[in-house]
């Protein structure tokens, strides 16, 4: 689909992509590095420089970079524009994110950033106003996603809207859903019986299960 085409390229001169170089640069030189970035950055890194975040979002889940972060001053607390560690866990987007991950060699570290399509998803599971402007810049500059694309994606990543667990602050993907189209998309969306019921139906069909009629039974 258009969602996962070529976006163009990386653009490490913006302000997250300097800040992950000067991090790559205090890395010791004895290993590789792998680092994700998510969140904002890689928006701004291959979509659009000017939009603006007050953290770049990191994991590498191999070692924690926390002590490498602190000591070159870009910890929050330390800095302004600062270098937020993170798990993986915290990246809840489509499982196929990896697959359309652009990846950089950066000296001895390698930069992963998520395509647009895949922040857009992840940042459903909070909705703010700032996440509701990534939609409007990546559609913005791109032309993507459009509302069937978005659809499609969201079916593909369906298990997302699973509740959460009871230990977890709950997200609620389904009214997050339903907020956001009218304000991107112009018109009310069900995600019942649009996303979750469709994509259940087509999993079942993968399964080689009868078919169930997902919609009806969520309506009635």
């Amino acid at each position: 689909m258009a969602t996962v085409s070529s976006i163009g390229s990386v653009d490490l001169s913006t302000a997250a992509g300097q800040l992950l170089c000067k991090l790559a640069d205090s890395l010791p030189r004895d290993r590789s590095w792998r680092i994700a970035a998510f969140g904002s950055a890689p928006i701004q890194i291959q979509v659009d420089r000017t939009l603006i975040s007050a953290d770049v979002d990191v994991f590498c889940d191999e070692e924690d970079l926390q002590p490498w972060v602190n000591s070159i001053g870009a910890a929050q607390g330390q800095a302004d524009f600062y270098i937020q560690v993170c798990s993986g866990l915290n990246f809840r987007t489509s499982p196929h994110w990896l697959m359309r991950a652009t990846t950089v060699p950066y000296g001895h570290c390698t930069f992963v950033f998520p395509h647009p399509i895949d922040i857009l998803i992840a940042k459903l599971n909070r909705l703010e106003e700032k996440d509701l402007e990534a939609f409007r810049v990546v559609i913005r500059k791109t032309g993507h996603p459009t509302e069937a694309e978005m659809i499609h994606e969201l079916q593909m990543a369906v298990d997302l809207f699973r509740p959460s667990f009871d230990e977890e602050n709950a997200s609620d993907l389904v009214n997050n859903t339903r907020r956001l189209w009218p304000l991107i998309f112009g018109r009310e969306i069900d995600p019942r019986t649009e996303i979750i019921a469709p994509a259940l139906a087509k999993r079942r069909a993968g399964y080689g299960l009868p078919a169930r009629d997902y919609k009806k039974e969520l309506l009635g």
